[in-house]
C-alpha cells in the first residue's frame, strides 16, 4: 500500500538512516516521507539514483501531489547523487556540510516549515577512505540538526556495505529503520538515547495501525517496558515516561 504520510513521524531535528534491501522496500518509506514533508510545508531536498527519482516522481503524482508545480516553486528539489555529493568531482566532508547549512537557512528566510532532505550514501562503498569520509560527515549533521528546523533520512543498500561500516553509521543516527527483511508487513524504527533504547514496530499495510514499542536500559542490560499505542507519537511518549521513571527510581 502506497502511504501518503509516513508511517513513523519525523519532527524538527531528527536524523535517522534506513537499512534497505530492494527499491520496493526503500521507496516504501521514501515515498511518504516526502510527501509529508510537502504536505506540511517542507522544502524536500532528494539526492538519488536517477532509477528511484523516476519511481518517485511516479510515487508522488499517484498521490495526487502535483510533482512538477512543487520542483518549479522550488518545494521540491531532485538531484542525482553524483550532482549533490560531487560538486568538484570528490566528496569533501566541510563542503557539504557547509552547503546543507545554508539549505536551511535559505528555506527558512524564503517561508518553508523546515527543510528536509533524503540522500542516497550507498556509493560510499566504492572504498574505504570514502566511507571514513562519510561517517565523518554523518557526525557532524548528527550535532548541528537537532537545533535547527531540518530533518534528514540518510539511505544505505544493507547488501553493499560490511558489517562493521554499517555499525558506524548506526553510531551517527539517533533513529534507525530496517528495511532489509524480505516479505514482511511489518516495519521498525529504533531510537538510541544514551542510556536507553527503543523499538517501535507497525503494520506497513495498515491504514491506522497499532505500534507496538519496548524499551531497553543499556547498561546494566534490563527490559524497561513494553506496550501497544494507537499512534507513534503516543508509543513515544510512553517510553520517555518509561525511562523517566527508571532515572526517577535510580
Amino acid at each position: 500500500m502506497l502511504r501518503r504520510s509516513s508511517l513513523f513521524r519525523f519532527r524538527n531535528g531528527n536524523h535517522a538512516c534506513v537499512f534497505y534491501r530492494s527499491e520496493d522496500s526503500l521507496l516504501e518509506l521514501l515515498t511518504p516521507y516526502i510527501a509529508e514533508g510537502l504536505q506540511q510545508g517542507e522544502r524536500c531536498f532528494c539526492a538519488q539514483k536517477p532509477a528511484i527519482l523516476k519511481r518517485l516522481l511516479s510515487d508522488l503524482r499517484i498521490l495526487g501531489i502535483d510533482a512538477d508545480k512543487e520542483i518549479h516553486r522550488g518545494a521540491l528539489q531532485l538531484h542525482t547523487e553524483d550532482e549533490a555529493y560531487f560538486p568538484s568531482k570528490k566528496f569533501e566532508p566541510a563542503a557539504m556540510i557547509d552547503m546543507l547549512l545554508r539549505s536551511i537557512n535559505e528555506s527558512q528566510q524564503q517561508g518553508y516549515a523546515a527543510f528536509r532532505s533524503a540522500g542516497e550514501l550507498s556509493w560510499a562503498v566504492r572504498g574505504w577512505d570514502v566511507c571514513d569520509r562519510v561517517i565523518e560527515y554523518e557526525k557532524v549533521v548528527e550535532e548541528i540538526f537537532p537545533s535547527r528546523p531540518a530533518i534528514g533520512l540518510c539511505q544505505y543498500s544493507v547488501e553493499d556495505f560490511p558489517p562493521g561500516v554499517l555499525d558506524a553509521v548506526l553510531a551517527t543516527h539517533t533513529m534507525h529503520f530496517d528495511e532489509s527483511r524480505e516479505n514482511t508487513q511489518h516495519s521498525s524504527l529504533y531510537v538510541n538515547y544514551q542510556q536507553y533504547g527503543v523499538e517501535v514496530v507497525a503494520d506497513k499495510s495498515a491504514v491506522d495501525p497499532h505500534y507496538y514499542y519496548v524499551a531497553q536500559r543499556r547498561q546494566p542490560p534490563e527490559l524497561m517496558g513494553w506496550g501497544v499505542a494507537s499512534d507513534f507519537n503516543s508509543a513515544i511518549a510512553r517510553t520517555d515516561s518509561l525511562a523517566h521513571a527508571e532515572g526517577t527510581q535510580a
